[in-house]
């Protein structure tokens, strides 16, 4: 039996890999009519497909020790993009491990035809070492692929890392006009095979925006006190593959198709020790290229800038307040009391969660219950109580409302649930989004 990784890279990668598997499958709807990237299905929800390599799977160096290892990327941060501007938002993250651009135009081909991919059909010719195990349970299913793909509002691609690898090994080697000739006919290649990728993307859904994510190098200028030789030649490569994308771009520009250029390569220079693990990987006599939180964070902001213009972030919280509450698109900043965590769970005052949500608000004094009605829908709840009457129907929730300093404060999540919100927490930004 093959080796699946090479001992000196990721001996645990397979376990880590498959911890990255968090990312949501959609199910293909219409789309809306308006311009690409701004609009969601008819169902109201923006739908996100993500493909390309390790870069797009989110993988950092040292995942494969951690025990319950949580993918946390680029792709991730521009999904949390799409919640700060009020989207339901879903996204399907086709990353994988050790993907060239011409696996990427194979895996796309695959996919059209509705056809499931695996390790054969997607590697190039002596990448058996760096095969990736969740090839099977990613793209195994062509037509799930396919689907989300049809009906993503916005497609990123993240590759081409793996097919400039050997660019550095070259220049390590001291092969630098072997190595120049050789970049000039990949540049090329690279083109070529993203221009087949991203037409085979338009056949399956010509409304889509697509944005490129271009190439970072690695390679510091200085590494504990070691000069590279070739790092601007290295900076120099950079600028030729974005140079590339540019053009890329600009060709479909001209066929009214809209492929955008995410530039983070720029955001790397001079700080390749801070936004990667390339020192940490040195010190233990291993290679790594992979970003750290810092660098997935210039990618995630890369992107989302190349979308809508802007990287969103909440305000800074004041003294007291556990957490930040958006909802549709704006912060929330309530008149009466900060927002309660008790258990785990977020609770506001009456009035406050009524204002938020635009939802009718009535109380009994009789039953001292709260009636919440909003479009058709009519949440009733009593402090105290882990029931609540959704439409007439009993619903049990985990944190009851209750009364405190003369107040009454009830639980966000799950009213905001019941008159039919979506709603996401995300612990790294200690934040709640409320979107409907």
């Amino acid at each position: 039996m093959r080796k699946l990784w090479r001992d000196r890279l990721h001996p645990a990668f397979a376990a880590v890999l498959a911890a990255l598997m968090a990312a949501s499958m959609m199910q293909a709807l219409p789309k809306a009519a308006g311009a690409a990237g701004e609009t969601a299905g008819e169902d109201g929800v923006y739908r996100i497909a993500a493909l390309g390599d390790s870069l797009a799977a989110g993988y950092e160096y040292g995942m494969e020790k951690q025990a319950n290892p949580v993918a946390y990327g680029f792709v991730e941060r521009v999904w949390e993009q799409a919640l700060f501007r009020g989207f339901k938002a879903e996204y399907a993250n086709y990353g994988i491990i050790g993907l060239r651009t011409e696996g990427l135009e194979k895996l796309l081909a695959r996919a059209e035809r509705g056809e499931g991919s695996g390790p054969e059909d997607l590697l190039a010719e002596g990448q058996e070492a760096f095969v990736d195990p969740r090839i099977s349970s990613l793209v195994g299913d062509g037509a799930a692929v396919r689907r989300n793909i049809e009906s993503a509002d916005l497609i990123l691609i993240q590759v081409g890392g793996n097919d400039l690898a050997a660019y550095i090994q070259m220049l390590g080697s001291g092969q630098t006009d072997e190595a120049d000739a050789w970049l000039e006919g990949m540049l090329d290649r690279i083109l070529a095979s993203l221009e087949t990728s991203i037409r085979t993307i338009h056949r399956i859904n010509p409304d889509a925006l697509v944005v490129i994510g271009d190439q970072y190098s690695p390679v510091p200028k200085n590494i504990m006190d070691q000069q590279v030789p070739y790092y601007e030649k290295l900076q120099d490569a950079v600028k030729q593959t974005t140079g590339k994308l540019e053009e890329l771009s600009a060709r479909f520009a001209a066929e009214g198709r809209d492929v955008r250029v995410a530039y983070s390569a720029s955001r790397f220079v001079g700080r390749e020790l801070t936004y990667t693990k390339v020192l940490a990987a040195y010190l233990n006599k291993e290679t790594d290229i992979h970003p750290n939180q810092n660098g997935y964070d210039a990618m995630g902001r890369a992107f989302a800038e190349a979308v809508w213009g802007d990287y969103r972030e909440p305000s800074p919280r004041e003294e007291g307040v556990p957490i930040t509450i958006f909802v549709n698109g704006k912060e929330l900043k309530p008149d009466n009391e900060k927002p309660l965590v008790r258990n785990n769970f977020t609770f506001l005052v009456l009035r406050d969660i009524a204002a938020a949500l635009k939802a009718d608000l009535a109380w009994d004094n009789k039953t001292k219950s709260a009636t919440f009605t909003l479009s058709g829908r009519k949440v009733v709840l009593t402090p105290g109580s882990a029931v609540m009457m959704v439409n007439g129907e009993p619903r049990t929730i985990p944190a009851p409302p209750f009364t405190e300093g003369g107040r009454t404060y009830v639980p966000l999540g799950a009213l905001s649930d019941a008159l039919g919100f979506d709603v996401v927490y995300r612990n790294t930004l200690k934040t709640a989004f409320i979107n409907g």
